[in-house]
């Protein structure tokens, strides 16, 4: 939280106590009474500031680390004790000089401290409190800020470490791919060409940037899918498609493209066509995206090397939607299928 926003929050507070402080002093405007009321008030409300604030600057980080809880005990019962006995004797010596003199005094000394001591050290129990649990939220919030301040430096790392995933196994297979088309296909290889440049030119320069245009995206992952079929002799073995529109959406990069490797790295090339379905159903602000690939016989056994990384995808949604996203992930019947709905605000 910043410093104005902190300040602002305290004169906030301490307005709203002298608010609600001050107007019995009002009532007694026009009485003889009304000058020791009022300086009695406003004596209390100095003490109530001074006691919060010795508190909410004694606790610190430190505080939580040492666990000095016996020593803080002491401080408060100290704290409370000997600034309640003195705000009580000012505030006598105070109310006898402003008293006036038309009026007997009621109260001795020892009457005074008797019948106020124990009143003021419960209200200065209770803004010590009230100071303790402000530096608690203080400190719970900043560290909560901390904790997603770092979060979002995992996450720019991670979508690093995935776009140098990607690109030295993609552009392995990609290549010598394009190597047997110049042979056999030379107008075919030019395009793959074409395709995996603007590829390379997506992953190095856009997907550094906090959110795309979702058409950026969907050009992408087409040219990815039309680089890939050049595996398959089947063109009819991929199916995507994309409902919708979303030419003003705005997403964060590279969110779809672990659930499409993963079924073009773990589908099973042996099955009927379609054997990689890929769909985008875009309705306003959401987006529905489904994946389903067949499933290679020994699946399980390649999954928990494949570097998928499912946990890391999920915390990497749930750092960039908070709850604003859903996850499905079946396996069933030798296939594998992805369904994330995103909400986009």
């Amino acid at each position: 939280m910043e410093n104005r926003a902190i300040i602002k929050f305290h004169i906030a507070f301490w307005v709203l106590v002298v608010i609600v402080t001050l107007p019995e002093s009002f009532l007694y405007t026009g009485h003889p009474l009304f000058i020791p009321q009022f300086t009695g008030t406003f004596s209390v409300l100095a003490y109530n500031f001074v006691i919060f604030y010795i508190f909410y600057s004694y606790l610190t980080e430190k505080f939580f680390v040492n666990k000095k809880y016996i020593r803080f005990a002491f401080f408060s019962f100290s704290v409370v004790t000997i600034t309640g006995f003195a705000v009580t004797f000012f505030s006598y010596y105070l109310f006898i000089f402003t008293y006036p003199e038309t009026l007997p005094i009621k109260y001795t000394h020892k009457e005074w401290v008797l019948s106020f001591i124990y009143g003021v050290m419960g209200i200065g129990t209770l803004y010590s409190i009230l100071g303790l649990l402000s530096k608690i939220a203080l400190l719970w919030y900043t560290n909560k800020l901390n904790q997603a301040d770092t979060e979002k430096q995992n996450l720019s790392t991670e979508l690093a470490m995935l776009r140098a995933q990607v690109n030295p196994h993609f552009l392995f297979n990609t290549l010598n791919n394009i190597k047997s088309l110049t042979k056999s296909l030379p107008s075919k290889a030019v395009n793959s060409i074409d395709k995996l440049s603007s590829i390379m030119n997506y992953m190095l320069y856009d997907s550094s940037m906090d959110t795309v245009f979702f058409e950026k995206e969907i050009t992408y992952i087409q040219d990815y899918i039309e680089l890939e079929k050049i595996r398959y002799s089947d063109p009819g073995y991929i199916d995507f498609s994309i409902n919708g529109n979303y030419s003003e959406i705005r997403i964060p990069p590279l969110i779809f493209m672990p659930f499409i490797e993963n079924a073009f790295k773990h589908g099973n090339k042996l099955v009927a066509p379609p054997g990689i379905k890929i769909k985008f159903d875009i309705n306003g602000r959401n987006i529905d995206f489904f994946v389903t690939n067949s499933m290679k016989e020994n699946y399980d056994t390649v999954s928990k090397n494949s570097g998928f990384g499912l946990k890391n995808i999920k915390r990497r949604l749930e750092l960039l939607f908070g709850d604003n996203y859903s996850l499905i992930i079946n396996e069933e019947k030798k296939e594998f299928k992805v369904k994330l709905k995103l909400f986009l605000l």
